[in-house]
């Protein structure tokens, strides 16, 4: 009988419950410790709630794990192969440094770090490691970004032409995501999403012009980008929006409108999700997508790459370094209503 991956989940808040879930439904892994440095987490009495439908689902009570109310415990517990990090963006760099060094295997949430800076220490520790590394960049391998990105790397309608990503909230509340100093506001915490697929589809622009104004986090909680593309024969146009300054109420959505040559595809997740892709003499085509989110999807390949020994993807790991150089460009561009060019 082959040997469970065995998973230590280090921050039991929206994102760490919400992998507790997807680990209790995986074959060959299992919890066998959590740490967050709230008790009523660890005992289950209190829980946090996520803003898409399906997160959040995970249960203390429903896993047999030792419990730390210190996460460096967990991560020196020697029955851990992997250690799963859910704490906050500021405190990344420091578990993930302990993590590796002790020879554990690390998933680490988005986004990898608090600043470009310790991004790349995690890369070149994770060159010097034999274990493997991940950052949870999970719209990568969210269904309806994986269709795109193929559609726009097989060409099948053509050359994409433009690329416009838009994601919106209301402020999601708490003391963490109060504090920019903590989670680089909307920034950083939401809209890197957008930033890293761009980053994934058309590489690392060679500037960014932004607008944006601060918020409830008293960093910049609403940006509207450009990225600019004019060094290579790609020059798409491409702009994202993500804000969390929506009132109470208003929920979650998230949204791309792509148009390429032959064809518009236009993506929304409200209450419900849908793709369609527009071409001229045909009827609008509704895209059947693979069901689930892209946690479920990220965290299965990284399990399956520790199981069948594969080695870190550095290329990817490096991308989601960029991807907060790209952010830290936006906040330059605000600050100084300029176009930024991008330094990797």
């Amino acid at each position: 009988m082959k040997k469970k991956l065995r998973v230590g989940v280090i921050g039991l808040g929206m994102m760490g419950m919400t992998h507790l879930d997807i680990y209790a439904r995986m074959d060959g892994v299992e919890v066998v410790a959590i740490s967050d440095a709230i008790q009523a987490r660890l005992d289950g009495s209190s829980q946090a709630q996520g803003n898409i439908s399906g997160q959040a689902k995970g249960s203390v009570e429903k896993v047999n794990a030792k419990q730390y109310l210190n996460g460096i415990d967990l991560i020196k517990d020697k029955n851990v192969d992997l250690v799963d990090v859910c704490v906050g963006t500021n405190l990344h760099f420091n578990f993930v440094q302990e993590a590796l060094s002790k020879g554990k295997h690390v998933l680490v949430e988005k986004p990898l770090a608090r600043t470009y800076s310790e991004a790349q220490q995690i890369v070149s520790l994770a060159k010097n490691s034999s274990k493997n590394i991940m950052s949870a960049m999970c719209l990568r391998y969210w269904p309806a970004w994986v269709w795109l990105k193929k559609v726009i790397d097989d060409k099948r309608y053509g050359r994409c032409l433009s690329l416009s990503c838009k994601r919106q909230t209301n402020h999601p509340g708490g003391l963490f995501y109060s504090s920019e100093e903590e989670c680089g506001g909307a920034l950083l915490d939401l809209h890197i999403h957008d930033t890293d697929f761009i980053n994934c589809c058309f590489g690392v622009p060679d500037a960014v012009f932004s607008q944006g104004y601060k918020g409830p986090s008293g960093g910049i909680d609403h940006v509207a980008t450009n990225y600019i593309y004019s060094g290579n024969k790609i020059n798409p146009l491409v702009i994202a929006e993500g804000t969390w300054t929506m009132q109470e109420g208003y929920g979650f959505n998230m949204s791309y409108t792509a148009n390429f040559e032959k064809a518009t595809a236009c993506y929304l997740l409200d209450q419900d999700e849908t793709l369609k892709v527009f071409q001229s003499g045909h009827e609008p085509e509704l895209v059947k997508l693979s069901e689930g989110m892209g946690y479920e999807y990220e965290i299965q390949a990284f399990v399956d790459e520790i199981m069948t020994d594969k080695s870190t993807d550095i290329d990817l790991l490096n991308q989601a370094a960029e991807s907060i150089a790209i952010i830290e460009a936006e906040k330059a561009s605000i600050e100084s209503c300029s176009v930024v060019a991008i330094k990797t």
